[in-house]
């Protein structure tokens, strides 16, 4: 997150529609009352809120006005109670437009889903929202797993240099309709695969594939579990393409993993990008694959189709920003960064191109759809239908392979390692086009899932579509007791039979060493053997404290060829009960072994404060802080634990985006500190001049 300290004026804005009742009789009176969580005018009049996430109340004038903090004022009610009393944000001149912003998340009740009404003066003159609905509604979560590669462009090894990779989360927590506690944001250590060569399609995929094997087998079969993610970025130090010239932005081969250039301005959006492409959100960039009925292009855009990929060009009267590639976003729609820039001018669709990431935002659209795709997760059922117990533990495998488009035989399809493992949930039996069975010895069919390839994507950022012959697939299948083999499936026609070995691998002997605290640089190693004579694979995992049912075992290396692992402990969470888990696969069969406990020590947060120059306001005039503040632990912290004083006026208040009213004159050291689960605190901090 880019922390702020902001004091410029708000700019007056285009026109809005009235709500509310009628304003009261004044010299100067309001025109409309704007609610804003990141696009004031929402496509067709729509009002979706989404309850949790930071929100400005705008006050539009009939005539630009001079606040009086005194008689100027916005009350929050939700569900029929008052909630906070706001003050005025300071101007330094006459504006049409007058903001009002909650001076911590929590002073205004954490924007609970509820009902609003909010009653606004500014100046005496008063207006009120009674009689429309302002319902914040609950959404869903996302959850990201980033992490940095060690890349390799054609012999030429690089790795991300600095941390300005961890803090690239803000810019789509900001444009998504997310609550801040429904993004989580989870930064692991580096995954060395300089073993794939980023200038070549073939180390492209191994890069891709390395990264999307970071979610764990059991995600396979549920995604909701807890260690698993919705979507893995995977930051690369530069462009690729012929290096150091390259024009590549980031590519993906399918969800869950993205790569992207961590090096780029506009790496920050680039995130955003292709999250949104996992919600049917399309290019609006010229020759990008688009989705016109979800986030319609400049009809002077040429493209693909996102679903057929046939060429299309989109026809809903949308142009371009000026100087971008991108869907405009006009500030008559009223873009909106609260808590950092405030009111934004023209800017364009984040689902563009070749662009400062100052230019780009969410557009109407974008708000729209994804609002409307980002469902929270069903309602529990009654405790008394819920089962007292946790039930039986069943086999299951997670399968991945490769398969081509028209595929025939068995040279058709490429199979990656799959590992087995239980689990208590049951894989429900799909059939399709494309599916895998498993069979026993006499050809009979015991389970089977449906998979879907996919040929066609949208390319990498600023790239046209992407086409592919031979496609990834994966899933999760029953692996019940007689299974001899699966086999591959396309239109009822057996592609390949892999036949299961007799015997599973034994693995024993998991081993970090001497001692029982472990940091910085480790050497892991076990024993494995197969009574088959196989080839196996092992995976790496570890769970930080395996005491406590809220952790999960996660990957740290999987695919390993040789029983060893050197990693940097440094870089993982903390844990006082802490294990680690080899999983040794044939192929098919998978056996697990765990360490013995051992603690790894808790690391403290990362803190930052921006712009760490000197920075002075006038006297009177509000100062809007925002923090950056993450945490190995804890991911992304919550806002009490982020602490913010003055070495004049003393404790200032808390939470990732503060505004602080009537700074005495002076010269303020301002000190953000950061407190993680574990106790441990970082912190930072920057002189704020008072002028008389």
């Amino acid at each position: 997150m880019r922390a702020i300290i902001h004091s410029a004026a708000i700019a007056t804005l285009g026109a809005l529609a009235i709500v509310g009742a009628a304003a009261t009789a004044a010299a100067q009176s309001i025109q409309g009352i704007e609610i804003n969580q990141a696009i004031g005018a929402q496509k067709d009049g729509n009002l979706k809120f989404v309850a949790g996430k930071d929100t400005v109340v705008r006050a539009i004038m009939d005539a630009p006005v001079t606040v009086d903090p005194s008689a100027s004022s916005a009350r929050i009610i939700r569900n029929g109670e008052p909630i906070a009393t706001l003050a005025p944000r300071s101007t330094a001149a006459a504006g049409s437009i007058v903001d009002f912003l909650c001076p911590t998340r929590s002073a205004c009740g954490n924007w609970a889903a509820g009902s609003y009404e909010f009653d606004v003066t500014v100046n005496g003159a008063n207006r009120s929202t009674a009689g429309t609905a302002y319902v914040f509604h609950e959404r869903g979560q996302l959850r990201v797993l980033a992490l940095p590669v060690r890349t390799n462009y054609a012999g030429t090894i690089l790795s991300v240099q600095g941390d300005a990779w961890k803090s690239l989360w803000e810019f789509t927590r900001n444009v998504y309709p997310i609550a801040p506690d429904k993004f989580k944001w989870t930064t692991r250590q580096e995954l060395d695969a300089s073993a794939f060569d980023v200038e070549t399609d073939e180390g492209k995929r191994g890069v891709w594939e390395a990264l999307a094997n970071l979610n764990p087998p059991r995600c396979a079969a549920d995604k909701t579990e807890e260690g698993c993610f919705d979507k893995i970025i995977g930051f690369i130090p530069a462009r690729y393409g012929t290096y150091p010239t390259g024009t590549g932005q980031g590519y993906t081969f399918g969800s869950p993993a993205n790569i992207a250039v961590a090096s780029d301005e506009d790496a920050a959006a680039t995130v955003a990008h292709e999250i949104a492409h996992n919600f049917g959100i399309g290019d609006a960039y010229n020759g990008g694959s688009f989705a016109c009925r979800a986030n319609p292009t400049p009809d002077a855009f040429s493209g693909s189709d996102f679903d057929t990929q046939q060429p299309v060009q989109c026809t809903a009267g949308r142009v371009a920003l000026e100087g971008v590639s991108g869907t405009l976003v006009p500030a008559t729609h009223h873009p909106y960064e609260v808590g950092g820039r405030g009111a934004l001018g023209n800017v364009a669709e984040f689902m563009g191109s070749g662009g400062l990431q100052a230019q780009f935002w969410a557009s109407q659209d974008t708000w729209d759809w994804i609002f409307d795709r980002l469902l929270p997760p069903a309602a529990p059922a009654p405790a008394a239908a819920q089962p007292l117990m946790t039930g039986p533990l069943h086999r299951t495998i997670e399968f991945e392979g490769y398969i081509r488009r028209n595929a025939l035989s068995t040279a058709d399809v490429t199979l990656a390692p799959w590992q087995s493992f239980m689990d208590d949930d049951v894989v429900p039996d799909t059939t399709g086009p494309f599916m895998v069975a498993a069979v026993n010895g006499a050809g009979q069919r015991l389970a089977s899932s449906a998979f879907t390839p996919v040929f066609d994507f949208p390319g990498g950022k600023g790239e046209p579509a992407t086409h592919l012959d031979l496609a990834p697939f994966e899933g999760a299948i029953r692996f019940p007791e007689g299974t001899t083999a699966f086999r591959i499936i396309r239109n009822d026609q057996v592609l390949r039979e892999a036949q299961i070995s007799a015997n599973a691998p034994s693995v024993s002997g998991v081993s970090l060493g001497v001692g029982t605290v472990f940091n910085g640089v480790t050497s892991i190693s076990w024993t494995a053997t197969d009574a088959d004579g196989d080839a196996l694979w092992y995976s790496v995992e570890y769970n930080p404290d395996v005491t406590n049912p809220a952790f999960d075992y996660e990957i740290l290396a999987t695919d390993l060829r040789t029983p060893n692992l050197v990693d940097d402990f440094a870089d993982i969470p903390g844990g006082a009960r802490a294990k680690i888990r080899i999983g040794a696969s044939d192929g098919f069969n998978t056996t697990y072994a765990e360490s013995a406990e051992f603690q790894v020590p808790f690391k403290p947060p990362v803190v930052a404060i921006e712009p760490l120059a000197q920075t002075t306001i006038p006297a009177g005039e509000e100062l809007l802080l925002e923090a950056d503040a993450w945490d190995l632990q804890d991911d992304l912290l919550p806002d009490a634990a982020l602490v913010w004083t003055s070495n004049v006026s003393g404790a200032l208040g808390t939470g990732e985006v503060l505004v602080v009213y009537d700074l005495p004159a002076g010269q303020h050291v301002i000190t953000l500190t950061a407190t993680n689960s574990a106790g441990l605190t970082a912190s930072s901090t920057v002189t704020v001049t008072v002028s008389p």
